[in-house]
């Protein structure tokens, strides 16, 4: 085991150490120059061209680059100069972290469960229905499907606000800023999702589904009302209460996106697993549906969809300009579209670099939760 996480983790490195090279040469090969959107003199073009270490030759700004991104110093923004980009990645990442992890965690547990139920149930209403809707949700124009979620519910019904990120009104006099009580939004959710999921790890082996159930609920309704009590304490909760009205409609948009792509690996990976000889021989055993459904089939057709939901996590963190721009919810999409645009290089190089660590990591960590769950991948690194 050790020597397998050690074999992945240097890969990883090399990888990581090959994947800046990659990065820097590619975006250094655009004919990209900041100082040309300076109306100024050529000689101020060229101080500033001086300034930003422009000047240098290429070979000594990558090794410049690497230095400082081995000391975590991402640089300085040509745009905002002199805002370090790691405080423009902070800025930004509370908002893209609370609408686009949610909505990927809530995606992928509604895709598992619609995708689990819909293959032991093959061929009824329910598969149509839900096969129907989310396939028609995948396919839909991201534009149209926010329009529509705008019109629906706040035009016609008026029941939340849209294309803002909190209301004037109720922020005047705030005590903090947004950003600062995203961050604490954020804290709190992953706080209670680490409860959840060390509560579902403690449960997974109780053979009463009633139990189990009642544990995971019961932890559930814990964790919400511990959150509802510490926020009303705190004095902020109208304030976080006015951020999740406003975040309803672009969460449900990209709910609505998602789940229909994981809902369809999980079906097709149940309807393979089903087919295996243990499933016979725990039919054979005459074991409940639900244990051979929930305990036997989709433990093992789940792996296609975890190593799905490991390698989307990382890109996240670049959001979707498209869905920030219908709700104007402006978060890590607009950074990379202004960086883009405004040729901001040390920016680009910034997010995306952030990125490519989070996929390596994700890569070493899905390749070791693979072989604690597959035997056979088990076995093979233990001879090797």
């Amino acid at each position: 085991m050790i020597k397998f996480i050690v074999r992945r983790v240097v890969r990883g490195l090399v990888a990581l150490l090959l994947f800046q090279s990659l990065l820097f040469a590619l975006i250094h090969s655009l004919p990209y120059d900041f100082s040309a959107y300076v109306l100024t003199s050529p000689a101020m073009r060229a101080l500033i061209r001086q300034q930003f270490g422009l000047d240098r030759p290429l070979w000594e700004q990558y090794f410049n680059w690497l230095e400082g991104f081995v000391r975590l110093d991402l640089g300085v923004s040509f745009r905002y100069w002199p805002t370090p980009v790691l405080d423009i990645l902070l800025g930004n990442i509370s908002r893209t972290l609370l609408l686009f992890l949610s909505a990927a965690v809530l995606a992928y547990l509604l895709g598992i469960w619609l995708g689990k139920m819909i293959a032991w149930r093959r061929g009824s209403l329910f598969e149509l229905g839900a096969t129907l809707g989310g396939v028609a949700a995948y396919t839909a124009f991201a534009p149209w499907l926010g329009f529509v979620m705008i019109n629906v519910f706040g035009w016609y019904l008026h029941l939340l606000p849209y294309q803002r990120l909190v209301e004037p009104v109720v922020w005047y006099n705030a005590p903090l800023t947004v950003d600062a009580l995203l961050a604490r939004m954020v804290g709190t959710v992953l706080a209670a999702l680490l409860v959840l999921a060390l509560v579902w790890y403690a449960t997974r082996r109780v053979r009463a589904a009633g139990w189990r159930w009642a544990a995971q609920g019961a932890t559930l309704l814990l964790c919400i009302g511990v959150a509802w009590a510490v926020w009303a304490r705190s004095g902020l909760g109208y304030l976080a209460l006015d951020i999740l009205a406003h975040m309803a409609l672009p969460l449900g948009t990209v709910v609505l996106l998602s789940f229909g792509e994981t809902m369809m690996t999980m079906r097709a990976s149940m309807l393979e697993t089903v087919r295996e000889d243990y499933v016979l021989m725990a039919r054979a055993k005459g074991l409940p549906d639900w244990v051979i459904r929930d305990r036997h089939v989709a433990r093992n057709a789940i792996l296609p969809v975890l190593t799905r939901l490991a390698l989307n996590l990382p890109f996240v963190l670049i959001g979707s300009l498209i869905v920030e721009r219908v709700f104007a919810w402006q978060a890590m999409g607009q950074v990379i579209f202004n960086a883009i645009e405004w040729q901001d290089i040390p920016v680009l190089m910034g997010v995306l670099s952030i990125v490519g660590i989070l996929a390596l990591v994700a890569h070493v960590v899905l390749d070791v939760l693979y072989m604690v769950l597959d035997p056979r991948i088990r076995h093979a690194a233990e001879k090797s």
